[in-house]
């Protein structure tokens, strides 16, 4: 059966907050909250994700009084390595999973069960997973969306990369590629930007600075 297509499409309510992510910049992800669209976000980021599907099986499970009711999971994450499990994941603020968690468990089990029985692995994800450092710093990279960086500079950059041990500091890169390069100059904004385009990675871990490391080239992505 395929998983790679959402059985129900999210529309806009009132009650919260929905849209679409672009993730990578091609496909339009639906999230229903905040909170969904900050995990849209740090999956976007994460390159060892190499898709994710919104609302991907309707399953059914009996509540507490016996009543059969329908749920869909929120995502299911398919990863780069092929021999890593797929993620199916529900999205839910701590405050409603600490409340309702007497309600919620039967729709969760069932979940666990549809994830097992098809070789995935279903995880709750609350704001303590998603929003950390390393979302403010996406937040802080999606600042720089407007700037513009040319491809000649672009591909400068990553031969430069490509030809000293990473991961190196953001400040030491550009003095060190302004000092040898013909080429127009860039700024730490430059390098904000071709994060953000995924065309380098980055060490998030700690706030953006000028310290922050370089630690990798997206070779598909320049």
């Amino acid at each position: 059966m395929d998983f790679k297509t959402p059985v129900r499409k999210i529309k806009p309510t009132r009650r919260s907050v929905s849209g679409y992510f672009s993730f990578r910049g091609k496909e339009p992800t639906p999230y229903e909250s905040t909170l969904e669209r900050d995990f849209v976000m740090r999956m976007d980021y994460d390159r060892s994700v190499e898709q994710v599907i919104s609302q991907p099986a309707r399953l059914f499970y009996i509540d507490a009084n016996g009543i059969e009711r329908r749920y869909t999971p929120d995502y299911l994450v398919y990863f780069t390595n092929p021999v890593r499990n797929p993620l199916l994941v529900e999205v839910k603020e701590k405050q409603e999973l600490e409340s309702d968690f007497h309600k919620l468990r039967y729709k969760f089990s069932a979940a666990f069960a549809f994830a097992k029985q098809n070789g995935w692995t279903f995880k709750i994800y609350d704001e303590r997973r998603i929003r950390d450092s390393i979302l403010e710093n996406l937040q802080m990279l999606r600042n720089f969306a407007s700037r513009k960086v040319s491809s000649d500079i672009a591909n400068e950059v990553k031969s430069t990369l490509q030809s000293m041990p990473l991961p190196i500091p953001v400040r030491r890169f550009t003095q060190r590629f302004n000092s040898v390069q013909k080429t127009p100059g860039i700024r730490e904004n430059d390098i904000w930007r071709l994060a953000l385009d995924h065309k380098l990675e980055l060490n998030l871990s700690e706030p953006l600075s000028e310290e922050t490391e370089i630690v990798g080239v997206n070779h598909g992505n320049i």
